[in-house]
């Protein structure tokens, strides 16, 4: 493992930095190990497995920087897609320090099922107790979980996933099956790339941007563990490309790839077949037939898992029932999306804080690239149905769970608002998501909770000093003080982008004005690019 590790940092800088960008980091690089080396001998009682992460951490956000700012740099979508599997095949290791939890095992109960038995039925794997072969023999069917006619035992989740996984589970086992995860990360990180370069997306900026969603919480996490949500993001983006393309051929298969993994991704699918039928699907010059044999499909696509689960359990929603369409209490929705945003033990601030960028781009809305807002009129259904519910905060998963599918287009928002955003702010939240991931990859297992209202840091600093730091952070599952506050530094940072955008606009026209009524005038130089008050107001929120 620590032998692999060195030989994978190492080989990073080698794939991309040349010339004088190259041996300036590995002068960088020989003072980190000096650095490293020193505090290994000096410091007693240092936790080696810690240290070790600590500095892998450290050496990968060291890269990144060369990469992001380095001014020979040989960059391409197939080589940053080649940096994120070696990336991703380091940390899985590191995830595997505590045995699967939350969904996981299940998933791969039906894989196993699949190669063993040819079948879906799991009676005899939990009869069998196969879980023992991950470390994990206290498994047991979950509450509610569909049975069939004759005493079949089936799993509430999708097999769409556990069958992508057979390949991958049948060579090598659980590593082959978190492989086949980490591949489609890959995929994803490949595939948002290349789609900033159809938006417009400068190499610079997307060298910028690359290492915070690729290598950031929870793209990470989630491309390094069995959950669906990795796949689903890939194939979202996927269809949007296609959508874009007005390419049937391509959104077709990644719509019935997105809805085949989970249930709720039909919302989504809806929302993606209305951006299609805004922009006219197809070719202008295609026939109303056409037009309409496509429409009809895309709707069969979205109709597919309802009736795969129904082949499997007898019943088209599964442990789902169609009551929880029903909209519920505003105040739901309030606590809900506003939770998404500051929630302290979930929310994008605290967990993901690279995405609280993706607020300058909604702001900026117009500004931005029409694939990011297709993608986020196309996941407003699914999050109005998503946000008032409980396990939106939880639900035993990494935080984010939920979200992980719309990282990709916020990363691209931000992306196209990248000369927005203050360095100093940059810097601040890269040293946030380091300590994320640092924490995450050195305990693995408290990734996993209920959303109870405490967070890891809040509970750390109560357990040292003996007070309920928990309450300084804001909380929308119990409803503290704090949160009320939170709430009032975004609504405030958003009216400062709001003014700040008017401002700019403003000032815009005042400068056409005046170019027009100088016009024909020679050696005038350009108005100075103001300053932008939305900094401000991020600073604040931070």
């Amino acid at each position: 493992m620590i032998v692999a590790t060195v030989l994978a940092l190492m080989a990073l800088p080698l794939l991309v930095l040349r010339g004088r960008t190259l041996r300036t980091y590995l002068a960088t690089d020989l003072t980190t190990w000096l650095l490293a080396w020193l505090v290994w001998r000096r410091v007693e009682g240092f936790d080696p497995h810690f240290g070790l992460v600590l500095l892998a951490v450290i050496k990968l956000a060291t890269f990144s920087s060369f990469l992001a700012v380095g001014r020979q740099v040989r960059w391409s979508v197939n080589r940053a897609a080649l940096l994120a599997a070696i990336v991703y095949g380091i940390t899985i290791p590191a995830m595997l320090q505590a045995p699967i939890d939350g969904d996981e095992p299940f998933y791969l109960l039906v894989t196993r099922s699949i190669v063993r038995d040819h079948d879906l039925d799991l009676a005899n794997q939990y009869a069998a107790h196969a879980g023992a072969d991950w470390k994990r023999p206290d498994l047991v069917p979950q509450f509610n979980d569909p049975r069939g006619a004759h005493g079949e035992q089936y799993s509430r989740h999708e097999p769409f996933l556990s069958l992508l996984m057979v390949p991958g589970y049948f060579l090598a086992g659980l590593y082959g099956a978190l492989a086949t995860i980490g591949l489609f990360g890959v995929l994803l990180v490949r595939s948002t790339l290349r789609w900033m370069e159809d938006e417009g997306v400068s190499s610079a900026t997307a060298r910028a941007v690359f290492p915070l969603f690729a290598f950031g919480t929870p793209v990470l996490f989630y491309a390094t563990r069995i959950w669906p949500e990795v796949p689903a993001a890939f194939f979202f983006v996927e269809a949007l490309r296609g959508v874009r393309e007005q390419r049937a051929k391509r959104w077709i298969p990644a719509l019935l790839g997105l809805v085949l993994l989970k249930l709720r991704f039909v919302l989504v699918a809806v929302g993606i077949v209305a951006s299609g039928l805004r922009r006219g699907w197809g070719p202008r010059r295609g026939s109303s037939a056409n037009r309409t044999r496509t429409l009809v499909l895309a709707f069969a696509v979205i109709l597919v898992p309802l009736a795969v689960v129904w082949l499997i359990t007898g019943d088209a929603t599964s442990v789902h029932t169609w009551r929880e369409l029903l909209p519920t209490s505003p105040r739901a929705y309030a606590i809900g999306f506003s939770g998404l945003w500051l929630d302290g033990m979930s929310g994008i601030a605290f967990q993901a804080p690279f995405y609280l960028f993706g607020l300058i781009a909604l702001v900026h809305w117009n500004k931005t690239p029409e694939g990011f807002r297709t993608g986020i009129l196309a996941s407003l259904l699914y999050v109005f149905y998503l946000v008032p519910r409980g396990e939106w905060f939880g639900g035993w998963a990494p935080p984010l769970r939920y979200l992980v599918f719309v990282m990709p287009v916020l990363a691209l928002g931000i992306a196209s608002v990248w000369d927005r955003v203050s360095r100093a702010a940059v810097v601040i939240v890269a040293a946030w998501t380091l300590g994320l991931l640092v924490h995450g990859l050195r305990y693995p297992w408290r990734l996993f909770h209920e959303f109870t209202g405490e967070n890891a840091l809040g509970e750390w600093l109560a357990a040292h000093t003996g007070a309920d730091f928990s309450r300084l952070f804001p909380s929308f599952i119990r409803l503290n003080t704090a949160a009320w506050w939170s709430v009032g530094v975004l609504a405030f940072f958003v009216v400062v982008q709001g003014a700040g955008r008017w401002a700019q606009s403003r000032g815009a026209q005042s400068r056409g004005a005046q170019s027009r009524g100088t016009e024909g005038a020679a050696g005038l130089a350009p108005a100075p690019r103001p300053l932008h008050p939305e900094w401000m107001g991020l600073f604040a929120l931070l």
